[in-house]
């Protein structure tokens, strides 16, 4: 999986999930092209407009990026004028899924990542393939973020513990190892 374009890997940062908006979220910018397309035949002229409409579905998917890591997510949209969220996990409070009746017939929507203030409040991923799934892939993204602080804080605790030389050395070396091979779960 690779990075995108502008975009850098922070130290212990992994790429989780990367995509772009479906075609399929598009569904009526190509049946409307396909429609000119069949009438092209009475009104040759329509088919330079079934032409414009298949460029406009392609550009929107290839400008819109989105990118899910241990850490971040990015979201980017636009050619011409662009768009660049990047929100680090720990802002996220909630992960909502908005799909209407042909989303779900179709499985596509759009994912809603709450934040408290950054960026209105809100950063969405507009017309994204199987959202439930990417739903799942973030949750379980923030839920081993939030397990590995828990262990980082132990940690903390175990390392001050240490220094009032409140434990011995054998037993700071036997937790610590123990936390290390924890917190690799995690990361």
């Amino acid at each position: 999986m690779g990075v995108p374009s502008g975009f850098t890997l922070l130290e212990d940062e992994r790429p989780v999930w990367r995509s772009r908006m479906s075609f399929k979220a598009n569904w009526s910018l190509i049946l409307l092209g396909i429609l000119f397309l069949l009438f092209s035949a009475a009104l040759p002229p329509l088919i330079i407009f079934a032409i414009i409409i298949f460029l406009i579905v392609a550009l929107r998917v290839i400008a819109t990026e989105y990118f899910i890591t241990n850490k971040r997510i990015y979201v980017k949209y636009g050619i011409i004028s662009r768009k660049v969220f990047e929100i680090k996990n720990e802002w996220i409070t909630g992960v909502m899924v908005r799909q209407g009746i042909i989303g779900r017939i179709l499985n596509y929507g759009d994912i809603i990542y709450s934040t408290p203030g950054q960026y209105a409040g809100s950063v969405i991923m507009i017309g994204v393939s199987d959202p439930m799934h990417i739903r799942t892939i973030v949750e379980d993204v923030l839920r081993k973020n939030k397990e590995a602080e828990r262990i980082r804080e132990k940690i903390r605790e175990l390392e001050k513990e240490y220094e009032f030389g409140r434990i011995s050395p054998e037993k700071y070396e036997e937790l610590r190892k123990k936390y290390d091979e924890e917190l690799k779960k995690y990361l």
